[in-house]
């Protein structure tokens, strides 16, 4: 698998029972706690592999860092916090490449291993599967939020927490039911990368209530505390958007996400599986649509 089906990773096959999954994924800081700039940058790197069915098993750094105006303890506070989300996915770090470069920047490149028969892409499923979601959204919003100092500490660490979550979990419980399609939840926001799962061969309507996000993203959102790229996204995909228009509850589906969780196409009879099997993990999710046969290509809100 390449870029032509828009899939989350790309897939090499090795032997009848081996293929790899490889990926790459680096941003700028959005938090200002080095540590936990590192560690959700790793676990954001990893989430395409996850979203794939795969195991990460190697990591390589991929860092620029501005030595002339700042001190290296920051570089290393942040490698610290990568090192330490790669040791909990189980993966080894191999090295790496530094360039001297006038803004910080940080992440992985990733390489897991998968069946080739077990692979989830983002396209296959099929009418009467319930779409289920294991992170909030709001990322963008509350990010935003933190450049402009809006964030009280209780909120901002309860943001870094679960950007800094792996989808580990996910992906376990993914894998443990009939999952007909998956992705995880990035920066074309919800709506974005619901519409690579469906594109013109299916529906999905959408169960709006049920939309789990950051309580304090309203707030900001009403301040006018909004990322660009939400706007970006909602003049994008707006057109594949049809139903109910509720205010905020509409534009947080197109705020960009950063490490954000996994969107997936769970066959309903296995639905209880899925719900014993995270609930075990103590993994959190919420049920928040369900594919439809027409209209299709089209996202309905309900």
């Amino acid at each position: 698998m390449g870029i032509e089906g828009f899939e989350d990773a790309g897939v090499y096959k090795i032997t009848d029972e081996i293929a790899l999954v490889q990926t790459i994924d680096f941003f700028t800081p959005i938090v200002n706690d080095p540590y936990w700039f590192g560690q959700i940058a790793a676990a954001n790197a990893m989430s395409d592999i996850y979203a794939m069915g795969a195991v990460p098993v190697t990591t390589l750094n991929m860092v620029c860092f501005p030595t002339k105006r700042f001190d290296i303890g920051i570089l290393k506070e942040i490698l610290r916090g990568g090192i330490d989300k790669i040791r909990e996915a189980g993966a080894s770090l191999l090295g790496g490449h530094s360039v001297d470069d006038e803004e910080i920047k940080y992440g992985l490149a990733v390489t897991g291993i998968v069946h080739p028969d077990k692979i989830v892409k983002n396209e296959g499923a099929i009418p009467g599967d319930f779409l289920v979601l294991t992170k909030p959204l709001g990322t963008g919003i509350l990010n935003t939020g933190i450049k402009g100092d809006m964030l009280s500490g209780d909120s901002v660490r309860k943001l870094v927490e679960v950007m800094a979550t792996l989808n580990k979990k996910a992906s376990e419980a993914m894998l443990s039911v009939r999952t007909h399609a998956a992705t995880d939840v990035t920066g074309f926001g919800f709506v974005g990368h619901l519409k690579e799962m469906i594109k013109e061969y299916i529906g999905v309507e959408i169960f709006l209530d049920k939309i789990p996000y950051f309580e304090e993203a309203v707030e900001l959102a009403k301040s006018g505390v909004v990322p660009g790229g939400l706007y970006r996204n909602r003049d994008f995909y707006k057109s594949h958007v049809t139903g109910r228009d509720k205010g905020f509850q509409y534009d947080i589906l197109f705020d960009p996400q950063t490490s954000g969780g996994l969107l997936m196409a769970i066959h309903p009879d296995d639905l209880s599986m899925f719900e014993k099997t995270a609930s075990g993990s103590r993994l959190d999710f919420w049920i928040v649509g369900r594919f439809v046969e027409e209209p299709k290509g089209k996202i309905i809100l309900t």
